[in-house]
């Protein structure tokens, strides 16, 4: 092919690839995620072969292991009890003695580091199994704080939440919540209630304020997914046919436990009537939300949200 001719299919290929990018609809940029950018993954690997110790002790009843893994101040919260945390003691007790472990799997590990001795990982756990007798079969959402100490990670926290149908806990009553830091509670109760408000009103001044630089999104019932701060703030700015609509909400049972001197952890039950680009996204919520403190201010920082009893499209709209 003659040069000038070559050089003119050229420009002509360039001048209609540059022309399609311009024509795409800015809504477009709001549906496609960019790759997950809360990944550490050197610590992704190291935190998902302890959690697959971790599993593996659970279901050989190995004591030894859990002691290892275990921190002294670890609890476990669940979804379908959120009014209630179960202490080291009651939760070993369980998987030593009245926990019988099958099988168990896990997939889908995202580890993020909070400091240099805390991380937090989200993980999918497929398990079978009973506990007294019943039932325990199922996938659970869990997300999981480890602390290092001496050099060696053990979990501290741990929110787990059923996908599907609740298992059966029987009519035990759990003890009184030993995890919650009341004045804490309290604060961050407060804050969580603004950023509802704020998203609701589309109050994108109160929004800047309340949440981090580093803040993602993740959803229990797309594991994969990591929403990063500035496309979860887009959804909340008045955006047509792309907007996230929020009608109403109500928040329940939010506990805040203290991570560090400046983070911290709160669980709570989000009812909430809304959608998002013309589909449902009604329901209630378990969530889990880390928060960091700068100077005298909270800004969250990450957010673990799973939808109670259901699983949502979470396809680009067309």
């Amino acid at each position: 092919m003659p040069r000038f001719l070559l050089r003119l299919w050229y420009s002509l290929l360039l001048g209609s690839t540059c022309l399609a990018a311009q024509e795409q609809p800015p809504e477009r940029a709001l549906r496609q995620l960019p790759p997950p950018t809360d990944i550490d993954p050197n610590l992704t690997e190291q935190l998902r072969q302890l959690e697959q110790k971790f599993g593996d002790a659970i279901l050989h009843t190995d004591a030894s292991a859990l002691e290892r893994i275990v921190g002294p101040e670890f609890t476990l919260r669940i979804a379908d009890v959120p009014q209630s945390s179960l202490p080291r003691a009651v939760w070993m007790d369980n998987a030593l003695h009245r926990g019988k472990a099958e099988s168990f799997a896990q997939r889908d590990d995202a580890a993020r580091k909070l400091a240099d001795d805390l991380a937090v990982v989200s993980v999918i756990w497929s398990t079978k199994g009973t506990i007294d007798g019943r039932d325990f079969t199922g996938d659970f959402y869990l997300v999981d704080f480890w602390r290092k100490s001496s050099g060696t990670w053990h979990v501290i926290a741990r929110y787990s939440i059923p996908l599907g149908k609740p298992p059966d806990r029987g009519s035990r009553q759990p003890p009184p919540a030993t995890d919650i830091d009341t004045q804490l509670t309290e604060q961050l109760r407060q804050l969580e209630q603004e950023l509802g408000e704020a998203g609701m009103r589309k109050d994108a001044e109160t929004l800047e304020h309340l949440v981090g630089s580093e803040y993602t999104l993740r959803v229990g019932d797309d594991p994969q997914r990591s929403v990063p701060r500035e496309q979860w703030l887009a959804a909340l700015r008045p955006r047509g046919a792309y907007e996230y609509k929020i009608e109403s909400f109500d928040e329940h049972h939010v506990a805040a436990r203290k991570l560090a001197d400046n983070l911290a952890v709160t669980s709570l039950l989000l009812t909430q009537k809304a959608a998002f680009a013309g589909r449902d996204r009604s329901g209630d919520f378990y969530v889990v939300d880390v928060w960091k403190k700068s100077d005298s201010n909270w800004q969250i920082i990450a957010r673990y949200s799973t939808p109670i009893g259901k699983k949502f499209d979470r396809s680009p709209p067309p």
